[in-house]
C-alpha cells in the first residue's frame, strides 16, 4: 500500500478520534464515568470478539505472548478509560486535546529505548513543531485551570502515558496477531479485568433517563473510537515506525476544533489556521524523518 494511501487513512482515523472528546463530554452529562466505561467497552469487545471470530489469520495467543498481552488489556481498558472518563468530567475537550498531543513526546521517547528506532533530525524538528501548533491551537481559547480542570488535567495526563505506553506494547504483539485480532482480544480480556469495578457501578445508572444525545454519544465512543479507531491505529502501527503514527495525534486538537466550530458554535481564528499550519508541517517532517 502506497504511503499516501496509509497516510490518508490515518488522517480519517484522527478525524473520527478528535469526536470522542466531544462525545465522552456529552456522555458524562448521563453516565457516571465508571459506568459509562463499562458500558462503553462491554459493547465494544462484543463487537469486536463477533469481528475476530470472523477475520481471517486468527490464531491462538502464545503463553509466552500473555504478560504483554495482559498488561496491554489492562492498560488500555481499566486503566486508560479510568483516568481518562474521570477527567474528562472535571477538563474540557480542548485541554484534553492537547495532552493527547502529547503522545508523540512520549511514544518518541519510549519508542528509541525499547524499540531502538533511530532518534533523526527530522523527527528531533517535526514532533516539537507539530506541538507548537497544538499549543497556538489551544491558546486560542486560553488555559485558565481551575483545581477541578486542574484535576481533570492530571487524570486525562495519567491516560496519555497509558495509552503511550500501549502503543509501544502493541507494536511487539501486532506482527503476530493481527490489528484485528489484536485489538478484540485487549478489548474483551481489559473487559473482564474491569468487570469487579464495573458490575457495582453500571446500577447505579438510571438508563431510562438517559437523554438521545446521550445514547448516541456512548455509541460513538464505543463503536467509533473503540471498534473502528483502535484497530484502524493498530493496523497502522504494523506498518510504520510508533513515533510516525503517534505523530498523527497532534492533528486532534485541530479538527477537535473544527468539530466545535460546526457543534459548539466556537469561532475558527488565526491561531488555529497558524496553528494547523505547524501541526501538519510537524507531521510531513516526522514522516520524513
Amino acid at each position: 500500500m502506497r504511503l499516501r494511501w496509509l497516510y490518508g487513512i490515518l488522517i480519517v482515523q484522527q478525524t473520527l478520534a478528535a469526536g470522542t472528546f466531544l462525545a465522552a463530554k456529552w456522555a458524562l452529562l448521563d453516565f457516571p464515568p465508571l459506568p459509562l466505561a463499562f458500558v462503553r467497552f462491554f459493547i465494544a469487545s462484543t463487537g469486536l470478539y463477533l469481528i475476530h471470530r470472523f477475520w481471517p489469520g486468527r490464531k491462538p495467543v502464545e503463553r509466552s505472548d500473555w504478560p504483554a498481552l495482559l498488561l496491554l488489556s489492562f492498560l488500555i481498558v481499566p486503566v486508560n478509560q479510568a483516568f481518562f472518563l474521570y477527567g474528562m468530567k472535571y477538563t474540557t475537550p480542548t485541554h484534553a486535546a492537547l495532552l493527547y498531543g502529547m503522545t508523540p513526546v512520549l511514544v518518541f521517547v519510549m519508542a528509541i529505548i525499547m524499540l531502538g528506532e533511530r532518534p533523526t533530525l527530522m523527527k528531533k524538528i517535526g514532533i516539537p513543531i507539530a506541538f507548537a501548533g497544538v499549543a497556538v491551537v489551544i491558546s486560542q481559547k486560553g488555559l485558565a485551570w481551575s483545581p477541578k480542570a486542574r484535576l481533570g488535567d492530571f487524570l486525562v495526563f495519567m491516560a496519555v502515558i497509558a495509552w503511550a505506553v500501549t502503543i509501544i506494547l502493541g507494536k511487539r504483539l501486532i506482527a503476530r496477531y493481527g490489528a484485528v485480532h489484536l485489538t478484540a482480544i485487549a478489548m474483551v480480556v481489559g473487559t473482564a479485568l474491569f468487570i469487579p469495578v464495573g458490575v457495582f457501578t453500571v446500577g447505579s445508572v438510571n438508563f431510562a433517563a438517559v437523554s438521545a444525545r446521550g445514547w448516541w454519544s456512548l455509541m460513538y465512543i464505543a463503536v467509533g473510537t473503540s471498534v473502528i479507531v483502535y484497530p484502524i491505529w493498530f493496523w497502522a502501527l504494523g506498518r510504520l515506525e510508533a513515533t510516525k503514527v503517534s505523530i498523527f495525534a497532534n492533528l486532534q486538537p485541530v479538527v477537535a476544533a473544527i468539530l466545535s466550530y460546526f457543534f459548539l458554535g466556537e469561532q475558527i481564528g488565526a491561531r488555529l489556521i497558524v496553528g494547523g499550519a505547524l501541526v501538519i508541517l510537524g507531521v510531513l517532517l516526522t514522516e520524513r524523518g
